[in-house]
Parts: structure tokens; C-alpha cells; sequence
């Protein structure tokens, strides 16, 4: 089967979508800053908004007709104290860097079908205090996959967006490990209970094959149906 470029593969989905792609006969590149944490992909170390590195994971498969981006960066400070550079920043690995692997992606499958997915959040669309930055990253990856969906379609490109909810990661552990916080985030959830990473990385895998040659230009959101849910005021 062809090969699939995941950028950011060491964080919690990423390294999940590398697993769900194994699985199912698919070769893996993994571009991230973190060490090699696996002997069986080609990892590329390095900065994934560097047209060398991208470069680099491209030319470790052959016959690239998959990408995948789960990058992101953070900077938690109150909307008073943030700064543009921080901003830019976050921009920059949140959504930027998805330019140029895309560019790629679709010159080098040559006109052959390909795919990417993109993995954003539900801060896309809603808005949290302290997180000014990352909610407009996600925005801005979004309305990006938009325009590759549609500009890059005539070229045989399909691109997704996938807009997880709460996920049980290891960068929010100190939430769903305190048993008070993970029953209130439980609670947010008409299905009764937290997302794994698994979860999300079958979801990006079926945007990836074949099943899915029709999708494209479309923002899946898997949270358990807790942004579909209209909170209830007190009776009366």
C-alpha cells in the first residue's frame, strides 16, 4: 500500500494514527522534534515547518499518496498578555507548517488520488480563556484544509479535517487523572465517557482510505457529542 507522512507522530494521536496506519499494511514516515521512539517507520527528527525536513520524509517512502498533520503548539496566557509573537508562533506550528507538506503531497503523487487530514480541535469553533492562540491555529488549519480541499481537488487531492473533542493524551494528564476533573469532563459527555487517541486515529484512517474516496473538504468532529449538546437552565 502507499505511503502516509505523519507529522507529529510522537504526541498522543499521532503516535496512534502511526499505529492504526501500521496496522492496516500502510507504509509511515513520522516527522517530530521528539527522539526516534520506533525502529520499524523512518523518523525524521527535525522541525516540521522546514522544507528540508518535509523533504526528508517524503523522500524516506516511495509513492507518498498520504499526509497526515498533527502538530500544534500552545502558548496559556490571559487575552490581555498575549503578545504577537507569541501568536505568530503558534501559528506558525499550528498551521503554517501544513502549507508546504501539502504543496508536496500533491506534486509528487503526480496526479494519482491522494489524501491529507488534518487534526484540529474543538477550540476551532468555541472559545476557552487562556487560549486565545491555539483556538486561532486551529481556525486557521481548518479554513487552510478548506482551500487545499477545493484549489487541490482537480488534482487528485482529497483533504479532511478531523475536530477531536477531549482527548485522554499525555499532555492533559493531569486532567483525566484527578478523579474530581475527569467525572466533570465525563459528565460534559452524552456519551458517558472520554475519548482515547485510538478513537480519533481510526477516524483519521478511514478519511485516508479508499472508503472515504467521496469526502473531502469536510470538518469531522469526534467529541462524544458534547458540543452538539444545548446545556438545560435550571427548572423553574
Amino acid at each position: 500500500m502507499s505511503g502516509v507522512v505523519v507529522l507529529g507522530g510522537a504526541g498522543g494521536i499521532g503516535s496512534a494514527v502511526v499505529r492504526a496506519l501500521l496496522a492496516e499494511g500502510r507504509q509511515v514516515a513520522v516527522v517530530d522534534v521528539a527522539p526516534p521512539e520506533r525502529v520499524d517507520v523512518p523518523w525524521i527528527r527535525g522541525d516540521a515547518s522546514d522544507p528540508a525536513t518535509i523533504d526528508a520524509a517524503f523522500d524516506a517512502l516511495g509513492g507518498v499518496t498520504g499526509l497526515v498533520h498533527c502538530l500544534l503548539s500552545e502558548h496559556r496566557a490571559p487575552f490581555a498578555e498575549q503578545t504577537a509573537d507569541a501568536l505568530r508562533r503558534v501559528l506558525d506550528i499550528g498551521a503554517v507548517s501544513a502549507l508546504e507538506p501539502l504543496q508536496q503531497l500533491v506534486a509528487r503523487a503526480e496526479g494519482r488520488p491522494c489524501a491529507a487530514v488534518l487534526v484540529s480541535s474543538i477550540h476551532a469553533g468555541l472559545a476557552w480563556g487562556g487560549q486565545a492562540p491555539y483556538a486561532m491555529a486551529k481556525a486557521a488549519l481548518e479554513a487552510l484544509g478548506r482551500a487545499a480541499a477545493v484549489e487541490l481537488g482537480p488534482r487528485g487531492l482529497r483533504c479532511n479535517v478531523v475536530r477531536p473533542g477531549f482527548v485522554m493524551v499525555p499532555r492533559n494528564a493531569h486532567r483525566w487523572q484527578n478523579t474530581d476533573t475527569r467525572d466533570a469532563l465525563t459528565g460534559l459527555q452524552p456519551l458517558g465517557e472520554l475519548a482515547q487517541p485510538d478513537d480519533i486515529a481510526r477516524v483519521v484512517a478511514f478519511l485516508l482510505s479508499d472508503q472515504a474516496r467521496a469526502v473531502s473538504g469536510e470538518t469531522v468532529t469526534v467529541d462524544g457529542a458534547m458540543t452538539a449538546a444545548l446545556p438545560e437552565p435550571p427548572a423553574t
